[in-house]
């Protein structure tokens, strides 16, 4: 079955533009950069989301219906990598732990560690897109 890969495109592209407006927009204003701070982390968490979403659907459509019942995400990652869709398993374990801390930020320190994250994850994300369109028969 071929995937509609759509969302996960969109997601991708909204992180990318979300990122450009932060990286344009310096200002002493911590107001509007926690403003744009939380819109570029949410486009993450969305991307993200979509992200493993749709190496759980390749995954069971073209591995095993079966194979990521029960698993976690790192063991997820792990298939992904072995059937090519990935080439860095610790990496997109870093962005699952940044994911799951998006929803404890309460410092400005936090977010920027989390924001640091995000910008490495965008290339990941365009590589697993990428993958995901190649091989998607």
């Amino acid at each position: 079955m071929i995937l509609n890969l759509d969302t996960l495109k969109k997601s991708i592209i909204a992180l990318e533009k979300s990122i450009n407006v932060y990286d344009r927009i310096k200002t002493d204003d911590e107001d509007l950069m926690l403003t744009i701070r939380s819109g570029v982390i949410q486009n993450f968490e969305i991307a993200f989301e979509q992200s493993w979403k749709f190496i759980q659907r390749w995954l069971n459509e073209n591995i095993n219906p079966d194979i990521t019942s029960g698993i976690t995400k790192k063991e997820l990652f792990r298939l992904a990598a072995k059937h090519l869709l990935i080439d860095d398993v610790e990496k997109w374990i870093r962005f699952k732990d940044a994911r799951n801390s998006t929803s404890h930020i309460y410092s400005n320190e936090v977010s920027l560690e989390v924001i640091n994250e995000v910008v490495a994850f965008l290339p990941y994300a365009k590589y697993l897109l990428k993958r995901l369109e190649e091989n998607n028969e």
